[in-house]
């Protein structure tokens, strides 16, 4: 299975991460529909190729009658397969290898076989807020798959906007660590994201409140700060790559919220702690509530 190849090659200056197959799991929502778009902007600076994929739910199926079923499923292929179409003429796809995939079956089983037989490096899905508590945060199929895939999740939430006509660009980048390792992999797909779109990068570090507030100590804690988030650069990138190092005090989904919020960003990627992708160990709760609120899509690599 891909785990997602975050690989800096060729000349030192130009690092370059590769996009080579992306997937987009799509249910038709107005979430999933901004997954395909940004998926698009990637996969055209890439080259990639991208599979949007439709998962019919074995359930529905179960409250259908047995000498109904057959007709029942394919009268949701040819919905779906039109569906499908329909996408992919709207988005302009032609300029982008693609190929439509529908299946019937338990969606994460089925987006997590697709993910190995096609070498995925990258999923895009759209999710849903509906909800405070932690298991349905983004919906009950994307808590499933946010939480068991091993692959970079390029997750669009219910606060994304997509505006009529305008193109779905990746300009500023915002980057956040709390320097744990799952935090530092992250850091080279910054680094490599900023470069192959001559973007703007911010790597952002928040301080929970604590110790000396007077502003004189926040300045000696955010020196200190500074210099490490200095040494997250990747080595290719250490003489080319021109970020801005931001720390801020407070509570950490607050503060990465805001900061995406006044900076426009257009991306805001993060690290997740590796699990055993068994039921209950979900990725922290920061995580989740970016994924939820954020103005933007949220990359998410998994150490």
């Amino acid at each position: 299975m891909s785990t997602g190849r975050v690989t800096v090659r060729g000349e030192p200056s130009k690092p370059v991460v590769e996009f080579r197959r992306i997937l987009v799991a799509t249910d038709f929502s107005e979430g999933a529909r901004g997954a395909l778009e940004y998926a698009l902007t990637v996969a055209r600076r890439f080259m990639s190729k991208v599979y949007l994929a439709h998962v019919i739910p074995s359930q529905v199926f179960h409250f259908v009658s047995p000498e109904s079923s057959a007709d029942a499923i394919q009268k949701a292929k040819a919905f779906a397969s039109g569906e499908l179409r329909r996408w992919i003429d709207a988005a302009a796809m032609s300029d982008v290898e693609h190929e439509e995939l529908l299946i019937e079956g338990q969606v994460w089983p089925v987006l997590q076989e697709l993910i190995r037989s096609h070498d995925i490096d990258l999923l895009a899905m759209g999710t849903h807020g509906r909800t405070s508590q932690k298991k349905l945060l983004l919906g009950a199929v994307a808590e499933e798959v946010f939480r068991l895939a091993e692959c970079p999740i390029l997750s669009v939430g219910p606060e994304v906007r997509l505006e009529a006509g305008k193109k779905t660009e990746l300009q500023r980048l915002l980057y956040t660590t709390n320097f744990k390792p799952h935090a530092e992999r992250a850091a080279s797909m910054a680094f490599a994201l900023e470069r192959a779109h001559r973007a703007k990068l911010t790597v952002l570090h928040v301080a929970e409140e604590g110790g000396d507030p007077s502003l004189e100590g926040h300045e000696i804690v955010r020196d200190f700060l500074v210099k490490r988030l200095k040494k997250v650069i990747p080595a290719a990138c250490k003489d080319v790559c021109e970020p801005e190092f931001l720390v801020r005090f407070g509570e950490a989904t607050e503060e990465i919220l805001r900061t995406a919020a006044e900076q426009d960003t257009d991306l805001l990627v993060l690290g997740l702690r590796a699990g055993r992708g068994l039921a209950g160990q979900l990725p922290s709760a920061t995580a989740y509530e970016l994924v939820r609120q954020a103005p933007c899509p949220v990359l998410t690599l998994r150490s």
